[in-house]
């Protein structure tokens, strides 16, 4: 275990320091591509041909090479059978090359859609090797007033998504749900804010929808690359970036239950090459969740003669009948030229009132902390993140029993990945490496009894994963993943993954 560590934080080391030691002597290629209507054009092909690299388009049409020798090339631009060509782009040492460019192409949506989640690099949807949902900024805008991340799969094919109070979701894909998600891992730009004891969301400190930019669901099997609590799929959430969405917003919502809702966003550019975002989310409301002591607000069928009403009884009444929920934000963006750039970012969230369905019955959240932070380095061929999240919740009463279930827990995390292309660009690898620390305490100070467990747990664990992608012929590709963890709770485990991609036409694929 010990080894594995040291693996870890070394290779991290070596992809700081790598980018850095090569920047210097060469520059970079950037640049926006667009039809001839100003529409932005996402997943198309962009490569250097006297150098055999490729890259695809954003969703705002945006792409970037870094790390481009000194020299004059020639950009071809890709996407089913349309192409165009820019020829004599001229790179300088330390410097960015800018190439806007303008095609008169008419494509489907379907041929611009771009994800991440499925690779863990940037890909067409059409050519990802997953059943892989996107949702756009213009679809999440359409429903941001309701502020409920789940509701934004609800109806997606595969899933399934039950709802038993307003922030009470149990979530899965293909007949595998149950009273708490433990199988499909959710991601805020790339940070897992689940509770480490459940390994289950807590969905009332969700971000306010109008800082999502994208919403990704891999409907399936995604443990060779995100490891536990993956086996069921993904839900990965990409939030705005700074630099591509400043102004500010305020969004008050009103309605039935007694519903409040106060949501602030301001973005904007601090210095050269710095921005910032700060974000307030407020939520004060009814729930409709009612006491159970005595009586109960529906029946439920008894197996024994006798009985005629067999939903149980709570032992205590709710500490309280409403929601309160505020969460708080704040991000710094610097950027390194055009290339790359690193982020800091931390918030808290407060939640008093929800009310929660476990395999215990009702749980109320009467108080609960969750502050965070994370740190991420991004370069187009190099990625490290470093995670924080607490939860302090000293006041969780068990209805069913009236116990008071306390949980402390902190998770801190490092992760290190690097992406590669091969072969003009028919093979691309993908490699990384993570290490988590989980401390877990249920110690409840007014009676000196752990709550939940016998004992604290401190708790480490690492991985080393990886994914190649080879493009046999111009409609096959083999996709072959793995990932290879450690952890003081279980045994050491393999998961591999294997798919074969093919593309029937530009639109459609199996």
């Amino acid at each position: 275990m010990r080894e594995s560590r040291i693996s870890c934080l070394l290779v991290a080391g070596l992809l700081l320091v790598t980018p850095a030691a090569i920047a210097q002597d060469n520059g970079a290629i950037e640049g926006n591509l667009t039809r001839d209507d100003t529409q932005p054009l996402g997943g198309v092909t962009v490569t250097i041909n006297e150098l055999g690299l490729a890259t695809l388009t954003h969703s705002t049409g945006s792409y970037n090479f870094a790390g481009v020798a000194p020299g004059t090339y020639t950009l071809t631009f890709t996407l089913g059978d349309n192409s165009s060509t820019v020829s004599d782009v001229t790179v300088t040492a330390g410097e960015t090359t800018t190439v806007d460019h303008v095609v008169d192409w008419v494509v489907s949506v379907a041929e611009t859609i771009t994800v991440f989640s499925a690779s863990r690099r940037q890909e067409r949807i059409v050519e990802a090797p997953a059943a892989i949902t996107a949702i756009t900024e213009v679809e999440i805008a359409r429903q941001a007033a309701h502020a409920q991340v789940p509701k934004l799969i609800e109806f997606t094919p595969g899933m399934e998504v039950t709802q038993s109070g307003i922030y009470d979701y149990n979530l899965n894909t293909r007949g595998f749900n149950s009273s708490l998600n433990r199988r499909v891992a959710v991601l805020v730009d790339g940070r897992d804010p689940s509770i480490p004891f459940l390994a289950s969301q807590e969905w009332s400190i969700a971000n306010s929808l109008d800082d999502l930019a994208s919403v990704e669901m891999i409907r399936g099997p995604s443990a060779a690359l995100y490891g536990a609590n993956a086996s069921a799929g993904v839900l990965n959430m990409t939030t705005k970036a700074p630099r591509d969405s400043q102004g500010g917003g305020l969004r008050l919502t009103a309605g039935e239950l007694s519903t409040f809702n106060a949501d602030f966003r301001w973005a904007g550019e601090l210095a050269e090459g710095w921005y910032f975002k700060a974000i307030s989310n407020s939520r004060n409301h009814d729930d409709w969740y009612v006491s159970r002591m005595g009586a109960a607000e529906y029946s439920v069928p008894c197996t024994e003669s006798g009985q005629t009403d067999c939903l149980p009884q709570e032992a205590v009444p709710l500490s309280r009948e409403d929601d309160e929920i505020l969460a708080l934000a704040l991000r710094l963006d610097k950027h390194i030229g055009d290339t790359s750039f690193f982020t800091i970012e931390g918030g808290s969230s407060t939640s008093e009132g929800p009310l929660v369905q476990t395999g215990i019955g009702r749980v109320q959240l009467v108080e609960a902390d969750r502050p965070w932070g994370r740190f991420n380095y991004f370069h187009p061929h190099w990625n490290v993140m470093a995670t924080y999240n607490h939860r302090d919740a000293p006041r969780q009463t068990a209805l069913s029993s009236g116990t008071n279930l306390v949980l402390d827990s902190t998770n801190y995390g490092l992760e290190v990945q690097g992406n590669w292309e091969f072969d003009d660009g028919d093979a691309r690898l993908v490699l990384g490496a993570s290490f988590s620390n989980e401390e877990i305490d249920t110690l409840d100070p007014n009676t000196g009894r752990q709550t939940l467990m016998f004992e604290p747990v401190d708790i480490d664990q690492s991985a080393g994963f990886g994914q190649l992608d080879w493009r046999a012929s111009d409609k096959l590709r083999l996709v072959v993943a793995g990932r290879y963890d450690e952890s003081d709770l279980h045994d050491s485990q393999f998961s591999p993954k294997a798919a074969l991609v093919y593309s029937a036409n530009s639109r459609n694929t199996f």
